[in-house]
């Protein structure tokens, strides 16, 4: 809860800082467009008698642009050389080129989100040449170093990464059979005095219980075989020892996993394959040690995996989920899904440049849960936000995030 406050309070702190800049800009952007919108609903650039008007169309088709030259008010649709360019956050150029369509002049290429950018228009007529230049941007916010550190934000970078593909199962921990000792009498006799009780920790030698020998009347100690835990205790005092398991210890530095396997996953099941299991919010990592059949024809398989319990956290009995990684796929791209956010109708990372965070939508492919792959939308080597991407969402959000051209 006191995280949460904490979070919030930072949000509220980025909400007044970044919020009167954003907002200047909104403003400012919706006075150029009011007062530039040409009438197939793109910008209008104006240079003496020459008329730029220039549009993203994605009417029914990936996005286009689509461009209106005129020159004193009549249509020019030959003789013209228009080239646009856009230039991304972090340097990339995307470079158009037009021809004309009977209609319209388009240019050459796919206009891909996010269209934010800062966009220069060169137009050659008649040997004249005219140019604008102006900013485009969606889906950015800036943010200081000092502020993101405050608000948590952490980033890392887009590489390669190993998908695993994993089953889910579930089962229970047990003592590691290896690891019991059943202790029982010598000598058959009567109980004088019992030691151990039921759960205690014992050390190897440590006496469990004193016996009186039927045949010479001496009494005797039995004994703990090696360290662990009294796991039963079948004795008391003034009971006879004639042959029965007095106690049985168990050292529980290490448990088994039972997990059960059924028929539709058996196939893809075998000795060697890793195995994360969760107990109680922990995860364990290890590995099926081997499989065999359950007791009693359930229908199911056991797999067993080791499980070091050197810290005493573990007790036989708990119930644990795991999941057995049955393949690994090595991708070349791939972002870890705490940096995947929902964005009108994508899905996002932030990208990060400098103190300037900006919208990448994905296209994705397979995932483990905790990375996934990406097919499209991110490049090798940029920096994404992990930690709290949902501040910077929230701010953008708040900003309008306009998709206006």
């Amino acid at each position: 809860m006191k995280r949460l406050q904490i979070l919030l309070s930072i949000a509220g702190m980025l909400c007044l800082a970044w919020g009167p800049v954003q907002a200047a800009e909104d403003e400012h952007g919706a006075e150029q467009a009011a007062a530039g919108e040409g009438p197939n609903g793109g910008r209008l650039l104006e240079d003496g008698a020459v008329t730029l008007e220039l549009a993203i169309y994605e009417q029914g088709v990936p996005p286009e642009y689509r461009a209106w030259i005129s020159r004193d008010g009549e249509a020019v649709t030959q003789g013209a050389e228009l080239i646009v360019e856009l230039t991304r956050l972090g340097g990339p150029v995307d470079r158009f080129t037009f021809t004309y369509q009977g209609d319209y002049w388009l240019g050459d290429g796919i206009v891909e989100e996010p269209h934010s950018f800062d966009v220069t228009a060169e137009l050659t007529l008649d040997g004249q040449d005219h140019q604008w230049a102006w900013q485009s941007h969606e889906g950015r916010t800036e943010i200081s170093a000092d502020m993101a550190e405050q608000a948590g934000i952490g980033t890392r970078e887009a590489g390669p990464t190993t998908i695993e593909r994993r089953i889910a199962s579930y089962g229970q921990l047990i003592a590691n059979p290896e690891t019991i000792a059943h202790i029982k009498a010598r000598f058959p006799g009567l109980v004088k005095h019992v030691a151990a009780r039921l759960g205690d920790i014992v050390q190897e030698g440590a006496v469990l219980a004193t016996i009186e020998s039927n045949e010479s009347l001496q009494t005797y100690e039995v004994r703990a075989p090696f360290a662990g835990t009294v796991i039963q205790r079948n004795v008391n005092v003034g009971e006879l020892a004639e042959g029965q398991s007095l106690f049985s210890v168990a050292n529980l530095d290490t448990l088994w996993a039972e997990l059960k396997i059924f028929p539709g996953q058996r196939k893809e099941i075998a000795a060697g394959q890793t195995v994360r299991i969760v107990s109680e919010g922990d995860e364990y990592l290890s590995n099926i040690d081997h499989l065999l059949p359950s007791s009693n024809n359930a229908p199911f398989t056991i797999a067993r995996a080791e499980i070091d319990n050197a810290q005493g956290a573990l007790t036989p009995g708990q119930l644990v989920l795991a999941d057995i990684v049955v393949e690994k796929i090595d991708v070349p791209l791939a972002v870890d899904n705490r940096a995947l956010q929902s964005f009108r109708d994508w899905t996002v990372v932030f990208i990060q440049v400098g103190d300037t965070y900006e919208i990448r939508p994905l296209e994705l492919g397979r995932s483990d849960g905790h990375f996934t792959e990406v097919l499209s939308g991110l490049n090798p080597g940029d920096t994404y936000v992990v930690e709290n991407s949902y501040l910077i969402k929230a701010d953008i959000e708040k900003s309008g995030a306009s998709h206006d051209h």
